[in-house]
């Protein structure tokens, strides 16, 4: 299986792509002999129907948000330069982050390569590079590659200096969590209640935002991970924002 990252590396390369906004999402397709259209769609976000080496694309017309579109646009494409001999319909219907990692394979795939193509791994680690971790560095990030916060985050677990964890939160209950090799914590029972103690039980319980990040308590966070016997002082930043009505992004680091 050719690796998503490289091969949206590989496209952009051949495109000429140096930096954000020398070519847009749906130059990729037209260049990939591929047709983008815009139309209501059911309970789906986007769809793609190949044909050998041509497809069509479609992205539900009542997404306004243009990082979102951008995602759907990529993911597809993803599908396209992955997948092309598998099956020849994807429909990615609509789902909330809650099922970000509950994806098979493919899905999981298309989503390595949109991340790719949309934050080029070179760029992303200049745009971070020896720069203190809060949310302004995640929302000037984001708004460079034009992509969401969670994209964002999620990307710099990777390619990042601190150790970090993104947590996922749906009405008030962890989903799922996604961190750093070597952020010194790991252990979250899923479905586990927000911590009441924490920067993101103020927004949950009591609306409460903090515009900077918080050190809280790592016990809060961790009582049963086994490595906070020897670590009950410890203590994390955290931030954490809305996503949805419902969803928080927690995301937690180290210094």
């Amino acid at each position: 299986m050719v690796n998503p990252g490289n091969k949206a590396l590989q496209l952009l390369h051949e495109f000429g792509w140096s930096k954000p906004g020398d070519l847009s999402m749906e130059d990729i397709v037209f260049s990939l002999n591929g047709v983008l259209k815009f139309q209501p769609l059911s309970g789906s976000e986007g769809r793609i129907l190949i044909k050998g080496d041509s497809a069509i694309i479609t992205v539900n017309s009542a997404i306004n948000y243009e990082p979102r579109k951008n995602w759907v646009i990529a993911h597809e494409i993803g599908h396209f330069c992955l997948h092309k001999n598998v099956i020849p319909l994807f429909s990615d219907t609509e789902k909330t982050l809650s099922d970000w990692f509950k994806k098979g394979p493919q899905e999981q795939q298309a989503n390595d390569f949109a991340s790719e193509l949309l934050m080029p791994s070179p760029l992303f680690k200049q745009k971070v590079f020896g720069k203190k971790l809060d949310i302004t560095l995640i929302q000037d990030t984001s708004q460079f590659f034009n992509v969401s916060l969670t994209a964002t985050f999620l990307k710099y677990r990777f390619l990042g200096d601190f150790p970090v964890m993104i947590i996922f939160i749906e009405n008030g209950k962890v989903k799922w969590k996604q961190f750093t090799p070597g952020f010194p914590f790991e252990y979250i029972e899923y479905e586990s209640k927000v911590p009441v103690y924490t920067v993101a039980g103020d927004l949950f319980y009591n609306n409460s935002k903090e515009v900077k990040p918080e050190k809280v308590a790592a016990i809060e966070w961790f009582p049963d991970d086994f490595r906070i016997k020897t670590k009950t002082s410890w203590q994390l930043w955290e931030q954490c924002y809305r996503v949805s009505d419902t969803g928080i992004v927690a995301c937690l680091w180290t210094y």
